[in-house]
């Protein structure tokens, strides 16, 4: 997985292979004031906007929604392992809606279980701090 400036990597664990091979991430961002000014002058729903930016990455939008009263926004998306979001992040802060934006990779319960297995026959190759 490629993670670059633009993508604050909270969580380096990325999903367990699929059938699809495919990666969530939790993108979130703060809007900008102006933002917030054009929704206010034009309320809409911007979920279709946004699918349509995450469909023209070659992601899937899972989930979107607004954190009311620290005027964050919380978008889920799906993408194949090959897709780079980067260009994703880079037309949201372009575009002046968002000044703060992280992409977390994320799974579920489930998923976290491999994840563990898989660190588990990894975990003589690494020591703690010593004193």
């Amino acid at each position: 997985m490629k993670i670059t400036a633009l993508v604050t990597a909270f969580s380096i664990l990325a999903t367990t292979a699929h059938a699809e091979e495919t990666t969530r991430y939790m993108l979130e961002g703060i809007a900008e004031p102006s933002t917030w000014g054009a929704v206010l002058a034009n309320p809409q729903d911007r979920g279709a906007n946004a699918e349509a930016l995450m469909n023209a990455a070659g992601c899937e939008l899972i989930d979107y929604y607004f954190g009311m009263f620290n005027y964050k926004s919380y978008v889920v998306i799906q993408c194949p392992k090959s897709v780079d979001i980067s260009p994703i992040q880079i037309i949201m802060f372009g575009a002046g809606t968002v000044d703060t934006a992280t992409a977390t990779p994320i799974v579920t319960t489930a998923e976290m279980v491999d994840v563990a297995k898989a660190a588990q026959k990894i975990s003589g190759a690494y020591g703690g701090p010593s004193e």
